[in-house]
């Protein structure tokens, strides 16, 4: 490249348009003055460095740059902005006070109550909950927040033998526990004839317990340790459970080696009625597994709700476990909690032999009916004028030809009300005469140990 080209290149850009110079040769130095002059006219009149010819001094003259000259030499510069978390601290700040507000304004603006479930460390009234909305529970869920509140108990009492001696013996059941202070249910079977109760918690801890008070009818018992702050479990309604629907049973079967152990299975029927024992009671049925330390255990919904105690099993049959509904046993437990018994339950005051079938009947040429064996002294049957050895046939107008009807019809009214009694008496001839009874039914009070 040419050394003009190269001092072309050197020089700065400008919008005036830039001419070479001639290259012809000055071989005078009387015309290199008048050269240079003009060479400086022209400078002034265009304000551009022109180069000079060879050997010569340099003048230039300074040029006085626009803007718009400058504009195509600058250089952007990004600055680098620092992140400022004060503005990430502020919103989350705000998003937490604004969700407060929302979840404590709510329930005023909807007229709804919002109920948050405690861990279970709080008193309970034995409130029962109605099924929540969209809540329901795994079973790994039911067994972690229902589990804690299912107890063993350990019933001690004295036995005879044949023989005369005399010899200790014990029994286990389930119980839970439905207080903060250590109310527990259970079943009366638990802990009927016990001379000590021990209940076992889910961490292992052993409370002597004290017995509340027990109900023969329905099968349940209440007892008490001496505790603060247990975990007790919350009450639902069976009344709205439904057959197929889920049910988890939690309990101690065949005693506290497996205790707390979990079964599931569905509600398999409603309202079946099963005399045990010469009772008869009205129970939850359910294919949940339920064996012997079951007993007093818990029935829970898939809300994590208890809405059966465990009562129970047909032994003949695979699947056929028996829950007392928790609204047939809520009443039982407040009175059993209040008062040590079930109060205002009527009472007409006689003990039956036994029940007199049509088949006896024709044997032993006795009426067919309810004979009464024995008559309690100061009794609602006493003062009536009723005897033993009595029949007992009709109650209120309708047949009660055995002790499980009769109790029906009896159950159907409260102590002090009236309840006509008919039936047969045997006469010194040796026939039987017609009679009737007007009973005005006492509280039944069970007798203090």
């Amino acid at each position: 490249m040419l050394d003009d080209e190269k001092n072309l290149e050197k020089q700065p850009k400008t919008d005036d348009k830039v001419n070479f110079i001639d290259v012809t040769e000055y071989s005078e130095e009387d015309t290199a003055k008048k050269k240079l002059a003009e060479q400086r006219e022209k400078n002034e009149a265009t304000k551009t460095l022109v180069p000079q010819p060879e050997n010569q001094t340099k003048s230039i003259e300074k040029i006085n740059f626009t803007e718009e000259h400058i504009v195509p030499y600058k250089k952007k510069i990004k600055r680098k902005r620092k992140f400022n978390w004060s503005y990430v601290i502020s919103a989350i700040i705000s998003a937490v006070v604004s969700a407060a507000m929302f979840v404590c304004l709510m329930p005023m603006l909807t007229g709804q109550n919002v109920r948050i479930l405690s861990s279970g460390t709080q008193k309970s009234n034995l409130e029962q909950l109605a099924k929540p909305q969209d809540a329901e529970q795994s079973v790994v869920d039911i067994a972690n927040n229902v589990g804690p509140s299912v107890v063993g108990i350990i019933a001690e009492s004295t036995v005879t033998s044949l023989w005369g001696q005399s010899a200790q013996q014990q029994s286990s059941g389930s119980g839970i526990i439905i207080s903060a202070d250590g109310y527990i249910a259970t079943n009366n079977h638990v802990v009927e004839k016990a001379e000590s109760l021990k209940v076992t918690l889910n961490t292992g801890e052993t409370h002597t317990a004290k017995l509340i008070g027990t109900d023969a009818k329905t099968d349940l018992a209440v007892v008490k340790i001496d505790a603060n702050n247990l975990p007790f479990a919350t009450l639902g309604k069976s009344s709205e459970l439904q057959v197929g629907e889920l049910v988890v049973a939690i309990g101690n079967p065949l005693g506290q080696e497996f205790a707390g152990s979990v079964t599931v299975g569905v509600v398999s029927a409603l309202n079946r009625t099963l005399d045990v024992e010469g009772r008869s009671f009205t129970l939850i049925q359910t294919d949940a597994a339920i064996n012997e330390g079951n007993s007093g255990g818990a029935l829970i919904n898939a809300y994590g709700q208890v809405i059966g105690i465990n009562s129970v099993k047909v032994s003949s049959a695979e699947g056929m476990g028996f829950a007392i509904p928790i609204d047939n046993a809520k009443p039982i437990i407040d009175d059993l909690i209040a008062n040590g018994y079930v109060k205002g339950r009527p009472a007409i005051g006689v003990i039956p032999y036994r029940d007199v079938t049509p088949e006896m009947s024709k044997v032993f040429d006795v009426p067919e009916g309810v004979y009464v064996g024995e008559v309690v002294p100061f009794s609602a049957a006493e003062n009536a004028g009723m005897k033993p050895r009595d029949i007992i046939q009709k109650a209120d107008g309708e047949d009660t030809s055995t002790t499980a009807r009769l109790n029906e019809v009896r159950d159907k009214y409260k102590a002090g009300d009236q309840l006509l009694l008919e039936g047969k008496r045997l006469n010194d001839k040796g026939e039987w005469d017609d009679i009737s009874w007007t009973v005005t039914l006492a509280e039944e009070v069970p007798e203090k140990e």
